[in-house]
């Protein structure tokens, strides 16, 4: 998508125009708005841009169904997407969603939990078919969604607790694989607990807490650190040796011009900055070792990485949708571009951020290229600056210059390697 396409789109999905684009949406089922406020944002670059609205509605109780009632209507709150992206328009239509044309832009409105991608969805955010599908009364959290993409739950049961992932159909089998590579390999990952075709998948939990525990309970000189960057180094070089085989996705830094224009489109008073990172970006690889084709895990951060807290060793790894080949420098740009923006959300939480964050750049430096690290660090940092408007709240523009600048800081170092 170019630039002023996602520009536009951006604007449309979020501006003031936005609320007429969801009174007709609604209206289309004898809603009607009351309010409405962004909650979330994202963007796909070059597949469209989705956004999730919290809105007040008033409606007939049987105003779903189509037909007519005396009944006078109810308010309730609800939660609806629009997307710029492709969808299964006949699947959109069987569960109520809609289809407008906004001067140029066709945009799709669907009421969550109906993503017309994500057909288990539904399966996964309703506690009682959840019961019923696994047998034994649970509650439900939503831990995040990306509309048309993904979702992660957590399945609380009585006696023990879940997680699933939602996908698209067809990706099903590949996560499916990959889980099960990791399971017969040394590396420590989810069991695959039960499955439904429509792309839902119920794993185990892991042991241990998220990385991020240990950066805001530890600094530089803890023994704990030190463990965990070996055991960090030990978990990568244990990934099956048959990811190889998979089919390789592009790291961040292989699109990192499509990140600076998704960047640049929440700032645009910063497209020139956006652009100097990428072309710093590009001319730093030109001159980059990025090391041989290894299994890599493709999103190897804080979040997906659990360890145990009092000793710092790997306990669990998340989120395989990427395993497969690649470079080994990726994975570690991923876990330094994440620790890096982690200050900007919670400076007293993470003051001792940076001085790990160059302790282990230096230890890396003898693992992978230096200037191939900086540059890939920098990738990732500029894929991150476009999601701090994701929530709609105050200060995410200062959040946004923060990870632009942490962005041009690592193409720097780059230089300087």
């Amino acid at each position: 998508m170019k630039l002023s396409e996602e520009q536009r789109d951006l604007a449309l999905l979020t501006g003031a125009d936005a609320g007429e684009m969801l009174r007709i949406a609604l209206a289309q089922h004898g809603g009607k708005l009351r309010s409405w406020s962004v909650h979330a944002q994202h963007h796909r670059p070059g597949a469209g841009v989705s956004v999730g609205y919290s809105v007040i509605v008033d409606a007939l109780p049987d105003a779903a169904a189509g037909a007519a009632s005396s009944a006078s209507p109810f308010r309730t709150d609800r939660y609806l997407v629009a997307s710029t992206a492709k969808v299964n328009e006949s699947r959109l239509q069987r569960t109520g969603g809609v289809t407008l044309t906004c001067g140029e832009t066709r945009v799709h409105v669907w009421e969550h939990p109906n993503d017309p991608q994500l057909p288990a969805l539904r399966l996964a955010c309703d506690p009682n078919r959840l019961a019923a599908f696994l047998g034994e009364p649970v509650e439900v959290e939503l831990l995040g969604y990306r509309p048309t993409r993904r979702a992660v739950i957590r399945i609380i049961g009585a006696q023990r607790n879940w997680y699933a992932k939602v996908v698209r159909p067809a990706q099903l089998t590949e996560l499916e694989t990959r889980l099960q590579l990791l399971q017969r390999s040394t590396v420590p990952a989810p069991q695959i607990i039960d499955r439904d075709e429509r792309g839902f998948l119920v794993m185990s939990q892991v042991g241990g807490v998220p990385l991020s525990r240990l950066y805001a309970d530890s600094r530089v000189g803890d023994e704990r650190l030190m463990t965990a960057l070996r055991s960090l180094d030990h978990t990568l070089d244990s990934l099956p040796l048959t990811a190889r085989g998979l089919p390789q996705r592009p790291a961040w830094v292989d699109r990192c011009e499509h990140y600076a224009g998704a960047a640049a489109a929440v700032l645009p008073e910063a497209e020139q900055r956006c652009t100097k990172v990428a072309h710093g970006i590009r001319e730093l690889l030109a001159r980059a070792d990025l090391g041989p084709i290894v299994p890599t895990h493709g999103d190897f951060y804080e979040a997906n990485v659990y360890v145990e807290l009092t000793s710092g060793a790997v306990q669990g790894l998340l989120d395989v949708d990427g395993l497969g080949p690649g470079y080994r420098v990726h994975d570690w740009a991923c876990l330094l571009g994440h620790m890096a923006v982690l200050p900007g959300l919670a400076p007293q939480k993470y003051a001792h951020i940076p001085e790990i964050l160059a302790d282990w750049f230096t230890r890396l430096e003898s693992r992978v290229d230096p200037i191939a690290l900086s540059a890939s660090t920098a990738g990732v940092v500029l894929s991150l600056v476009a999601g701090t408007r994701r929530h709609n709240r105050q200060g995410w523009q200062e959040q946004a210059f923060n990870r632009l600048a942490i962005a041009e800081e690592w193409v720097a170092r780059g230089f300087n390697c």
